[in-house]
């Protein structure tokens, strides 16, 4: 039995439908997401060194989403889930309609940036409204789910992105620029349709707090209500997002602008649909890893799955031809499907149930700020090395440094968790 406000079949519904609103948001987010660094160098009128301003434009994002994703968590806490998540739908759907406005990169950073207030709103309060509804023994599975429903969004996106520009560009006759424009709009629609869903289908699970709480720094780094052990924990798991999300941002971003230098054969439809291809296969073993980490342990399958993904990362570059490369980024893409659903549920084991939306948005913050200075970091080693013979390992040139520095620093963090975590075996709703 779940406990609040719903019985174990709207609890089921909750988890089932907001993995299809993750699956819906990052769909739209997928369309136009790898269209990104291409749309900024047709801005930029066709230079090729764009990697810092892609950095911006990412971490312009992560930045609004760190700083307000505590803040909107306690907000939840307070009001309810449902209507924080309505709401940021209901805002992704209009900022999805002020992309196409801009003409320049300065313009899209701002419209990225309240992009990630509506993301702060949806993302780590979805996940909050997960483990109200989930008891501690299926939270892997659930979060299983709710990886899997988001990059279902993140595969299927690329695809229909490219696709969609395809469609403008060669068949409707669409100038180059409209035709970056154009699966803008169906992100916009795409939203709306989450926001509908939530609305008609979702129910909060527990009752909102009647009485503000205190959200300052030292408190969420010290939250009431939980013991030594969880605490210990805790402040691991904040050190780990942070520098997870600063491995990770260091070149997500970049992943076009690598594919469109080693390989300029390609065109630009095809580039979303390698890197759609590639997070396709991951996004198979995203729930029954997470079943699998409720039966054999949580930490273990996040330990394996980090592992196996940052040495992923690393190899990226190392491919001679591009079947290579999509073999390594499907590696990466794949054991950190395996590593994810496994690291949420072992961070909710550490979360009581009363102050669960700020610790979770706490956590969520902590991954952005990361990528905030990943971002640009991994843009500025890329425009600096990527013309380079030289690398800073043996047999390295210097398109692989941003991929060895994020890969390095993301095996270094999988390691902390490895050797200072333990993991909490929890029977009842909340931990104590």
């Amino acid at each position: 039995m779940v406990s609040g406000l719903v019985d174990e079949r709207q609890a089921r519904r909750n988890v089932n439908l907001l993995a299809t609103l993750d699956m819906i948001i990052s769909l739209g987010f997928g369309l136009i997401m790898p269209l990104f660094p291409l749309y900024l160098k047709y801005l930029a009128g066709g230079t090729a060194e764009v990697g810092l301003q892609v950095g911006i434009l990412f971490s312009s994002f992560v930045l609004t989403r760190a700083l307000l994703a505590a803040p909107f968590g306690n907000l939840s806490d307070r009001l309810g889930r449902k209507r924080i998540i309505l709401i940021g739908s209901i805002l992704y759907a209009v900022l999805a309609i002020l992309f196409t406005i801009p003409e320049d990169w300065y313009g899209l950073v701002l419209v990225r940036a309240f992009q990630g207030v509506a993301s702060a709103m949806v993302w780590p309060v979805s996940e909050a409204l997960v483990i109200d509804s989930t008891p501690p023994r299926m939270r892997g599975a659930s979060m299983g789910k709710l990886v899997m429903g988001a990059n279902l969004g993140m595969v299927i996106g690329p695809f229909a992105g490219g696709a969609l520009y395809a469609i403008a560009y060669y068949t409707l006759g669409f100038s180059e620029g409209d035709s970056y424009r154009f699966p803008f709009y169906f992100t916009s629609v795409l939203a709306l349709i989450g926001a509908f869903l939530t609305w008609k289908y979702v129910t909060d699970a527990v009752a909102p707090q009647k009485h503000k709480t205190k959200l300052s720094f030292s408190a969420l780094l010290k939250p009431q209500g939980v013991d030594a052990q969880g605490l210990r924990n805790l402040r691991v798991l904040y050190a780990n997002a942070a520098m997870e999300g600063f491995a990770f941002a260091g070149i997500g971003p970049l992943m076009v602008l690598f594919l469109t230098f080693k390989f300029p054969e390609l065109e630009v439809a095809s580039i979303p649909l390698i890197i759609g291809l590639a997070m396709g296969l991951g996004v198979l073993v995203a729930y029954p890893s997470g079943r699998l980490a409720d039966r054999v342990g949580k930490k273990k399958m996040f330990v394996v799955g980090g592992y196996v993904s940052f040495i992923g990362t690393i190899m990226i570059p190392y491919g001679w031809a591009l079947a290579p490369v999509i073999l390594f980024l499907t590696m990466r893409s794949m054991a950190f499907q395996v590593a994810s659903p496994a690291l949420r549920a072992l961070q909710a084991d550490n979360v009581p149930e009363e102050i669960r939306g700020r610790l979770i948005g706490m956590l969520e913050s902590m991954a952005n700020f990361g990528s905030v200075l990943g971002a640009p970091v991994g843009g500025l080693l890329w425009d600096h090395y990527h013309t380079s013979d030289r690398g800073i390992l043996p047999f390295t040139d210097g398109t692989m440094i941003p991929f060895i520095v994020s890969g390095l620093l993301g095996i270094f963090t999988v390691t902390l968790v490895l050797f200072l975590v333990r993991e909490r075996r929890v029977h009842s709703g909340s931990p104590k």
